[in-house]
């Protein structure tokens, strides 16, 4: 009796430890992690002013990406482009109003608009900064924040894929009725 309670103390220890060890190895993993980040750049100080990379900025407040002819809105949705900087107040929308306000901004502007794909999202990603990493000089009033995508998430219909522009990072599993900001395509 007295080995077998001597064996199950030894292994409480040994269980005790390895969840200790396993415990000090997920925080210096998760604290490494935030360390990423530091050692790459802020978009605002590697961007040079007037620098546009792949895109041809317009007057009327247009983005053509010369890579793959996508053509976007500068500004935010909810915001106008006057004077090369956006106006107004963005809007931040669950994904169904997004979706509508995508289809009202067509029907009044005559031009089929709508929101991005996760993939369209990725070609504004910058790889060499971030906070945003989006170009500013393209897109002015940029935020950091995740913008719903148009692109169904497979996890669950109750949930959607939004990019996280600090980082350009997809996620799909935000709530649909989650209020996020969004940008508009020209299909």
């Amino acid at each position: 009796m007295n080995a077998f309670i001597h064996l199950n103390k030894s292994a409480a220890q040994l269980t005790s430890r390895r969840c200790g060890l396993l415990l000090c190895a997920l925080a210096v993993s998760f604290l490494s992690a935030c360390q990423r980040y530091e050692d790459i750049a802020q978009c605002a100080d590697v961007l040079v002013e007037g620098d546009t990379g792949n895109f041809e900025a317009s007057e009327d407040g247009m983005a053509v990406d010369a890579v793959t002819g996508m053509r976007w809105y500068r500004c935010n949705a909810g915001e106008r482009f006057a004077d090369g900087q956006c106006l107004g107040t963005p809007v931040e929308l669950v994904l169904a109003d997004a979706l509508a306000y995508a289809q009202e901004f067509s029907d009044a502007s005559g031009r089929k608009w709508r929101l991005p794909t996760q993939n369209e999202m990725d070609t504004l990603r910058l790889d060499n900064c971030v906070n945003p990493s989006v170009n500013r000089n393209v897109f002015p009033s940029i935020t950091v924040n995740n913008y719903w995508t148009s692109t169904p998430s497979n996890r669950n219909s109750a949930l959607g894929c939004t990019t996280y522009t600090y980082n350009g990072n997809d996620f799909c599993s935000e709530r649909k009725d989650v209020e996020r900001p969004f940008l508009l395509v020209l299909n």
